[in-house]
């Protein structure tokens, strides 16, 4: 099976669209209309990937207030300053130390952005959907990603024809603190309708009882990082909070831990400081630490 790779020679950005699709098609009222290389993940090309907006979206958030670019995770995790390329390396590193996907597995990855984290699964032989609202991050993630078992698709998970139990794993990466509670609530729900019994489900969110808050606060006034608090962030999260709408929606939480709470930062003295750093994390649940990560199973 053909493992996800970055591709070379990727299309030009334009500017009015986003990075270019030769094998697409674009409409102002439809999107890209992506063209189905499975049959079991996306719908046939003539259908719109998304709804129309409903006349209650004043309570739908379905995007930051600030443009995020569709590159920016890629761009982090490789050139970008020490602890901002270590925050997203340990994102990564969490699938080899809590959540592994194997062969054949079939994966999704809701909150995908440029695709870091699905072509990582994806290079297990795993076979991943993985979806964003931002449309130029699944056109940067399909021209730079896209493999034969890796399909990129715009669109939010309520709004996308996803079969009930079709999934074994489902990755959900700092997405809840984007939404409103109400909606939080709602996708972790329909997250665990989409997984198979057995499948499991890996949710991260900043955590508002630790040290996350002075960081949200600092990086929002001196950081190189786009502002969070309100323009990206509207919902805070606490273990409690966490734990509530995952056992809501009927799934079992296996493990609640925090990480990337020292690490990143010491990452100005160098990576090899860093991943020390980290391996002593990974042994100590810091009660203060900066994100809450939750692995949940489907009984």
């Amino acid at each position: 099976m053909k493992a996800a790779q970055p591709k070379s020679g990727t299309p030009p950005l334009d500017s009015s669209r986003g990075a270019r699709l030769s094998d697409s098609a674009y409409t102002e009222d439809r999107g890209w209309a992506i063209p189905c290389h499975d049959p079991y993940f996306l719908n046939p090309i003539d259908e719109p990937l998304t709804v129309p907006p409903s006349s209650n979206d004043s309570a739908r958030r379905v995007g930051d207030t600030i443009r995020i670019p569709g590159d920016y995770q890629h761009r982090a995790i490789t050139q970008g300053p020490n602890i901002q390329r270590q925050w997203h390396l340990e994102k990564r590193s969490m699938l080899d130390w809590y959540f592994p996907v194997t062969e054949g597995q079939r994966v999704l990855d809701v909150g995908c952005g440029s695709g870091v984290i699905a072509a990582a699964m994806a290079q297990s032989g795993a076979r991943v959907l993985a979806i964003d609202g931002n449309k130029d991050a699944i056109n940067y993630g399909r021209t730079t990603f896209g493999s034969d078992n890796l399909e990129f698709r715009l669109g939010l998970v309520d709004e996308l024809k996803l079969p009930e139990a079709s999934f074994d794993r489902i990755v959900c990466l700092e997405v809840l603190e984007h939404i409103y509670a109400a909606q939080g609530e709602a996708l972790v729900a329909s997250l665990g309708r989409l997984l198979k019994p057995g499948g499991k489900l890996l949710v991260t969110t900043p955590n508002y009882r630790g040290t996350w808050p002075f960081i949200e606060w600092l990086t929002d006034r001196v950081g190189p990082t786009a502002r969070m608090e309100a323009d990206q962030h509207v919902t805070h999260y606490t273990r409690r909070s966490l734990s509530s709408i995952i056992g809501k929606a009927g799934l079992e939480i296996e493990r609640m831990r925090t990480v990337s709470t020292f690490s990143p930062f010491t990452a100005v003295l160098g990576f090899k400081v860093a991943n020390t750093v980290a391996a002593w994390e990974r042994k100590v649940d810091l009660p203060f630490g900066n994100l809450l990560a939750a692995i949940c199973t489907k009984r």
